[in-house]
């Protein structure tokens, strides 16, 4: 009995051990630039058990007409894992709703309203042993009013 017992026990802790990943879903992070078109603190979560997936939301603020406006980015990501779940190529879609100010340069007194603009982006994301994340992506914009095609997001963050 002594040893079914034992034998059980070692079971359970392997069968455990194999079970626990350093994977985590969700992170939290600063961009500058990036879809959140000037400064932006964003919310990010994988859908699945491993790199692939990811939805996220921000809240940004960008100077326009020498006044900070804010923008609202969202968007979804995919991560390709370059092989050791640290290094990753990420590509996404996203769309920022932000006050037309950014978008174009309106005249004073124009009233204000929210417009998106349309943000693909492909980069480089690293994620370290100590939950910290950074990246550097390639965001170009479109939207009605003007685009860019040279724009660059860099993001620092935690993996949580």
């Amino acid at each position: 009995m002594r040893s079914l017992f034992i034998s059980g026990f070692i079971i359970l802790i392997t069968v455990h051990s194999f079970a626990q990943s350093d994977f985590r879903k969700n992170d939290v992070y600063g961009e500058l630039f990036g879809n959140g078109m000037g400064v932006s603190v964003n919310y990010e979560k994988q859908t699945g058990n491993k790199p692939g997936l990811g939805l996220r939301i921000g809240l940004g603020y960008a100077s326009a007409d020498q006044k900070f406006r804010v923008s609202i980015p969202v968007g979804i990501n995919y991560l390709f894992d370059l092989g050791n779940h640290k290094s990753f190529i990420e590509t996404g879609l996203g769309v920022t709703w932000a006050d037309q100010e950014i978008w174009k340069n309106a005249a004073p007194g124009e009233f204000h309203q929210f417009r998106p603009g349309f943000i693909p982006s492909v980069g480089y994301r690293h994620h370290t042993p100590y939950q910290l994340m950074w990246r550097i992506n390639y965001t170009p914009f479109f939207t009605k009013y003007r685009n860019s095609a040279l724009f660059i997001g860099i993001s620092v963050g935690l993996r949580v």
